[in-house]
Parts: structure tokens; sequence; C-alpha cells
């Protein structure tokens, strides 16, 4: 029987904001993923955008600062392990402006 993996990382981006990694594969497919860029706001970090696949589909989800969660837009409609490489590139690459946009 081969077993499901699960593998949880954080990344510091800077200062002020991190990447929460988080997805289970069995075998070499990844099969569900979730991705939260977290900003620091009050000595606390926050969800900013998460990026998942929870219900079937690749979404992606942006907060107000109060934690609200606005509709779902969905990102990518290829296979899970790249709508995760997706997501991650994303997060590494744009988080500045996402946060600046989540703090207007």
């Amino acid at each position: 029987m081969v077993g499901v993996r699960e593998t949880i990382s954080r990344a510091r981006l800077d200062f002020e904001a991190a990447g929460d990694v988080r997805f289970l594969r069995r075998r070499s497919e990844v099969r569900s993923y979730v991705v939260v860029l977290l900003a620091r706001e009050s000595g606390e970090l926050k969800a900013v955008r998460v990026y998942d696949n929870s219900h079937g589909d690749h979404d992606m989800h942006r907060y107000n600062r109060e934690g609200a969660e606005r509709a779902a837009e969905t990102f990518h409609r290829g296979p899970a392990s790249e709508a995760l490489q997706i997501a991650i590139d994303a997060v590494r690459s744009g988080y500045g402006e996402m946060i600046d946009s989540w703090r207007r």
C-alpha cells in the first residue's frame, strides 16, 4: 500500500511577510494543497491570500484586514502539481503588491 505524504513549510519573505505551503502527495502526484500569504499586522501574522484546491477547483481567495474572505477566483485549470507551483511563484514574486492592496 502506498501512503500519502504531507509536506508543510513556512518561508519568511521579508520582515512583514511569510508564505505557508502545505500539500499532500500520493506517490509523485499532488492531491491537495494550500498556499497562504501572511502579513504582519499589529504584531501577528494574518492571511492576505490563500490558494487551494479544497473544493476541487484551483481557487485563490483574497482576505480583508478584518479576516473576511472574498469570493473565490479560479486561477488554474490544469493538474494540482502545476497549480501548486503557480501559487508558490505568485506569492514569492508578488507578495509586496498583494500586501499593499490588502492594506488599502
